[in-house]
Formats: C-alpha cells, sequence, structure tokens
C-alpha cells in the first residue's frame, strides 16, 4: 500500500515539475513568405516549419476568391513545404493546414500574403467587440490591413477566423500601454471573427471579441 501511495505521489511530482511535456503540441514556428508579407513575385513554394516534427492531414493554397489552387504537399520533420503547380496570380492568397503532433494534438492554421501590390485599403471601419473595447480596422476591403485597439497592453496576438479556413491567421500585436496595433493580410471578403489576446504590465490579460465584414 505505501509502494502504490508513493508511486502515486512520485507521478503527481513528475507532471507537477515538468507540466510542458505533458501537454505539448506543435505551434507554427516560421513561414517563407512570413504571414502578411507582400511579395513582388509568386514564391515558387511556401514553406512552413513548426516547433516539432509533425504528420500532415492536410494543405492547400487558396487564393482571394477562396477557389483551391492546384499544388503539392511534403513535410519533413518539422517542416511543411506547398509547391504550387503553376505560378501564382497577383492578389492575395492564403496557405493552410492541419497537422498532427507527436501527442496526438490537432493544429489547424493559416498564413496569408500578397503578390504584386495591395489593393486599396478602403474607408476604416469599427469592429463591435465583447467586451467593448474601441477596436477599428484601417479598411473594409480584403487585403493587407491593421486593426488597432484602445487598450492599456504592450503585447499580444489577433486571430482572425473565416469560413474558408480551417484555423486562424494570426497577427502578432504590439502596443505602448494606450493603444495596441496589429497589421496582416485579411485574403478574402466576408464575415472575419476577431479574437484579440492582449498582455499588458505585470502580464495582466484582455480577450476580446469581434465580427468585421469586409468586401
Amino acid at each position: 500500500m505505501r509502494k502504490a501511495l508513493g508511486a502515486v505521489v512520485l507521478g503527481s511530482l513528475v507532471l507537477l515539475v515538468n507540466p510542458v511535456s505533458a501537454s505539448a503540441h506543435a505551434d507554427l514556428h516560421s513561414s517563407n513568405p512570413i504571414n502578411g508579407a507582400v511579395v513582388s513575385s509568386s514564391p515558387k513554394a511556401v514553406v512552413l516549419v513548426f516547433s516539432e516534427p509533425v504528420e500532415l492531414d492536410s494543405a492547400q493554397l487558396l487564393n482571394s476568391t477562396t477557389q483551391e489552387l492546384a499544388s503539392t504537399s511534403k513535410i519533413s520533420g518539422a517542416t511543411l513545404t506547398i509547391t504550387p503547380n503553376v505560378k501564382l496570380a497577383a492578389g492575395a492568397h492564403a496557405a493552410q493546414w492541419q497537422v498532427t503532433s507527436d501527442d496526438g494534438h490537432v493544429v489547424a492554421g493559416a498564413v496569408s500574403f500578397i503578390v504584386g501590390k495591395p489593393s486599396p485599403a478602403g474607408k476604416s471601419i469599427s469592429i463591435a467587440t465583447i467586451p467593448k473595447v474601441v477596436a477599428t480596422l484601417n479598411g473594409s476591403r480584403a487585403g493587407l490591413l491593421s486593426v488597432n485597439l484602445a487598450a492599456s497592453s504592450t503585447s499580444g496576438e489577433i486571430a482572425w477566423t473565416h469560413p474558408s479556413l480551417p484555423g486562424p491567421i494570426t497577427w502578432r500585436a504590439s502596443g505602448n500601454g494606450k493603444k495596441v496595433t496589429a497589421t496582416g493580410v485579411l485574403p478574402f471578403a466576408g464575415d472575419w471573427m476577431m479574437n484579440a489576446t492582449l498582455i499588458g504590465k505585470g502580464g495582466s490579460v484582455l480577450i476580446t471579441t469581434g465580427k468585421v465584414h469586409i468586401a
């Protein structure tokens, strides 16, 4: 009985000392083109590097009308390469993926970029958020955009979801204690859901969500 109890206690201590190993899963480490990039010509491939080796479930390239483009995908360890079969036309594109990490955790997401010159953004629009935070998108058309939130935060992430994507496009945010700004590419028209996780001084966390329609 004492041996059994000792084993349970020891196992609990292992989890407490090393909780990351019990719940770790793959995250996107980097991409080429980088998320939100404007590139002068079609990339030969979109290369995504994860924080650990993964198994590929699916990967696609989409154009600005959400049409899937012919491509081939291969994975080597932690690196996923999506190669278009033909050159990408000028405009916004998204590379979306779904992978499985070693612990069986499924990770889905996307990066977006523009080939050629960005289109005009249109008029700025407000985003109604819950809880209420003053949030403004600097344009009303799909493409290269920035979002500003009146929040006493210094960093964070803005995750955007769209019905045509299995996972979010994530923008890194930075702030000065009064306003937080993030920039990236929303490649499609339609309804986008925004989930902002903002970090303030002392580690305070503000989470706000909102919905915006762009043309």
